[in-house]
């Protein structure tokens, strides 16, 4: 396994962690989740991610239990979650979103759940446009002073919303955000790898999501996107929906396109001899702004296989790089380099 630093922090963190989204609304999974817990950790693994609102809560008391039977001492994990759309099912007003009082009374609500006292990253799961950024300021400082939390981030924040909330930080002398979870795969590029220039060039960190793209780009869709995996099991799910109402409810010659490129993509990691899901990860992480790549599994064949993504980060050369992007075609649009008359490059440019 590789370590790598949380941004400028000096928090350590694998380079693949467990993200238990997956089966978080289904409490019949707590055995499988205990299993893939106790390997991920065989395997390296030290950073557990979650959220108040997977499965109303649920994940957080299944990561809870399945942390506990590692039998480990806390200050070797590294675990995060996320408050912001509740963990409850109901509509109290109070009991959602970044006021002082859900940030503060969620984060408890969840430390409860997961049987900690502290958790190391809290993030705020989305930006909240009705709450002044001072107060959200303010009651995350509060937390990580009072010991609930070590740090605190954003996640799917904009560039200038993530600025600003250091800006006020560093006014009132208040404990600034340090990393950023957002979904980053060869597929969603634009905003990791351009918008996020000013962020990441100041020490940012990241716990990116979604290296497969909710699984597209495992291989198991190649021929056909109806083929079994969460895409249909999980379809009935509201964040699946609607991942397949915005990407593959499109006109038939664009998803005729999608696929060419997956099966394509899919012969790199022939020629490489590894697997297409070894690939896009060990992509992924080929990008040293990518702090850690989250990944989601209901099986321990599927952890094993995920590992393995990074001894092949050192297949990706400049020439298979270049491979790549002629069959995605989607390298994000900067801005012009007068001075060169060129375009600058992107943030992964510095990488390759």
């Amino acid at each position: 396994m590789e370590y790598r630093r949380l941004g400028n922090t000096g928090l350590k963190v694998s380079a693949i962690a467990y993200g238990n989204w997956l089966n978080s609304n289904d409490p019949a999974a707590i055995e499988a989740n205990i299993k893939i817990v106790q390997r991920a950790w065989e395997l390296g693994i030290n950073y557990f991610d979650t959220a108040e609102s997977y499965g109303f809560g649920e994940a957080e008391q299944q990561l809870g239990v399945a942390l506990k039977t590692l039998g480990v001492q806390r200050q070797d994990l590294v675990i995060s979650t996320k408050i912001y759309f509740g963990g409850q099912k109901d509509v109290f007003p109070n009991s959602k979103f970044l006021s002082r009082k859900h940030i503060i009374e969620g984060l408890r609500n969840s430390l409860k759940r997961l049987q900690t006292p502290y958790v190391d990253i809290v993030f705020a799961h989305r930006y909240d446009p009705h709450t002044p950024i001072e107060e959200v300021v303010r009651a995350f400082d509060w937390v990580v002073r009072k010991g609930l939390a070590h740090y605190w981030g954003t996640s799917e924040w904009s560039a200038q919303q993530i600025l600003e909330a250091i800006g006020v930080a560093d006014r009132l002398g208040l404990t600034p955000p340090v990393v950023e979870q957002p979904q980053y795969n060869l597929f969603h590029r634009d905003r990791f790898e351009w918008e996020y220039e000013p962020v990441f060039s100041s020490g940012y960190g990241s716990t990116v999501w979604s290296p497969l793209f909710q699984g597209l780009l495992s291989g198991k869709y190649n021929e056909d996107l109806g083929a079994e995996g969460r895409l249909t099991t999980l379809k009935e799910n509201v964040f699946v929906k609607g991942f397949i109402e915005r990407n593959l409810s499109n006109p038939e010659e664009d998803i005729n396109r999608i696929q060419t490129r997956l099966q394509q993509f899919g012969n790199i990691a022939k020629e490489l001899k590894i697997s297409q899901a070894q690939l896009a990860i060990a992509w992924v992480l080929k990008n040293k702004d990518v702090s850690t790549a989250i990944t989601g599994v209901t099986r321990i064949e599927q952890i094993e296989d995920t590992v393995k993504a990074i001894p092949a980060i050192k297949l990706i050369t400049s020439d298979i790089e270049r491979q790549i992007e002629e069959i995605f075609k989607n390298k994000p649009q900067t801005t012009l380099n007068w001075k060169m008359m060129a375009p600058n490059k992107t943030r992964r440019d510095l990488y390759i």
